[in-house]
């Protein structure tokens, strides 16, 4: 029996669909070119052969014959419980689950930040002839029992020499350490709840609000009355004011309106004032910090270990020399790996973004895959490829001819390549 392998992807969030407006400057989920990979996986594990060409980067071997999926990891946000609507959900998630089913390997989802509400459904379930394990924080896990034990050892997922721990990322997030975040999905059921009804809500909150200024001002104070305006017609009409102004209506239609106002705005005023760039420092120190408090209580025993993790939606590779730098102990033995996301960024502000790969591991390599949707096929993507175009902006010509020697698709390269 050939020994097969490990694939990991992160960040598809399947149902994240804006609208028309919003499309030049917000995400957008690709379930097309999710499915292409899934269906590529089930044909390379029913024996179709799979070669990708090394190039300079094969130390010594042209190419590379991809071995079966024995494990596919879903590390976290497959689903996007925050910012889409049951419908578009089911849409763009069903065709993937049942694709899914008809992937013969062990199939592992690890919760993300997006799709935490899932919670409750942690536990092993059957997918076609496998099964789909639903695990929260990070795989492999720990039981109850053993959580509870001092001393226990940190446990590991081992392929060929190498330890593997995942995690989905946002517990590297120091804005994530905060608990409120999880009542979002709690949020957005209210909001959709309502459906656009939640827009009569937030109209007669609106009439509410200026009705009672309205009476306070006019009313009570007349700021006007140098100029002997008669008041006789707000006074007729002062009864029905007074019912939309009332305080106590005015937080019912807040509290029934709140939900859909921070669905339709709330994330747009939080980019707006947090941002979504990726700051990497405190990505580094953020992982640093987290894995101070998990290997508290716990026994390392591995000596090579990765930590592989989505979260950011960016290509990372930090190795433990670079994690020495931000850390107090002289030596690190980890290394992180992030994996990118499968979603259309339609602002394309970040210069360094790879979208559409995933982490490949057997018992002699790791190294990142990116998925060519024109050809249906994947690539490989050289870790100082990704990492020259963060630094510099762009590659040099140079690797660009060696990434064009590996079967890049032409027009990555082109915009790889500029300035």
């Amino acid at each position: 029996m050939v020994e097969g392998s490990f694939f990991v992807i992160s960040d598809t969030h399947l149902g994240l669909t804006p609208s028309p407006e919003e499309r030049r400057k917000g995400l957008t989920c690709e379930p097309d070119k999710v499915g292409q990979f899934i269906n590529w996986l089930i044909r390379l594990k029913n024996g179709e052969r799979t070669k990708i060409k090394l190039g300079p980067w094969g130390k010594g071997r042209k190419d590379k014959i991809l071995k079966p999926p024995e494990k596919l990891i879903l590390n976290g946000d497959i689903m996007e419980l925050w910012d889409a609507t049951d419908r578009a959900i089911d849409y763009s998630s069903k065709p993937i689950l049942d694709l899914l089913e008809k992937l013969r390997c062990e199939k592992v989802f690890i919760l993300g930040n997006h799709d935490y509400d899932l919670r409750p459904l942690t536990g092993v379930y059957p997918s076609g002839d496998q099964k789909l394990s639903i695990v929260e924080e990070y795989y492999p896990f720990q039981s109850e029992e053993e959580e509870k034990q001092e001393g226990k050892k940190v446990l590991t997922l081992r392929k060929g020499k190498r330890d593997y721990l995942f995690v989905h990322g946002y517990q590297f997030d120091r804005i994530f350490r905060f608990q409120p975040w999880k009542l979002l999905p709690g949020i957005r059921s209210g909001a959709l709840a309502f459906g656009r009804y939640g827009d009569i809500f937030i109209g007669l909150l609106v009439l509410g609000i200026i009705v009672a200024v309205l009476n306070l001002v006019i009313i009570q104070y007349n700021p006007f009355s140098f100029l002997n305006l008669n008041l006789g017609f707000w006074n007729s009409i002062l009864p029905i004011l007074t019912i939309f102004g009332n305080p106590a209506l005015i937080l019912l239609w807040t509290i029934l309106s709140a939900p859909r106002i921070f669905y339709l705005y709330g994330r747009k005023i939080w980019n707006g004032v947090v941002g979504t760039r990726y700051n990497r420092k405190a990505s580094i120190k953020g992982i640093l910090s987290w894995w101070q408090r998990f290997s508290k209580k716990r026994v390392v025993e591995s000596k090579n270990l990765r930590i592989v993790y989505g979260h950011t939606h960016l290509f990372d590779a930090v190795l433990p020399d670079e994690l020495a730098k931000f850390s107090r102990k002289a030596k690190v033995d980890i290394a992180c790996f992030n994996t990118p996301a499968w979603v259309k960024d339609w602002s394309e502000k970040h210069r360094q973004k790879l979208r559409a790969a995933c982490l490949y591991i057997d018992d002699e390599d790791e190294f990142f895959l990116g998925w060519d949707w024109h050809e249906e096929k994947p690539f490989l993507v050289p870790v100082d490829a990704v990492l020259e175009r963060r630094e510099r902006g762009f590659i040099s010509k140079e690797t660009a001819k060696k990434l064009s020697s590996i079967d890049w698709p032409k027009p990555m390269v082109n915009v790889w390549s500029k300035k």
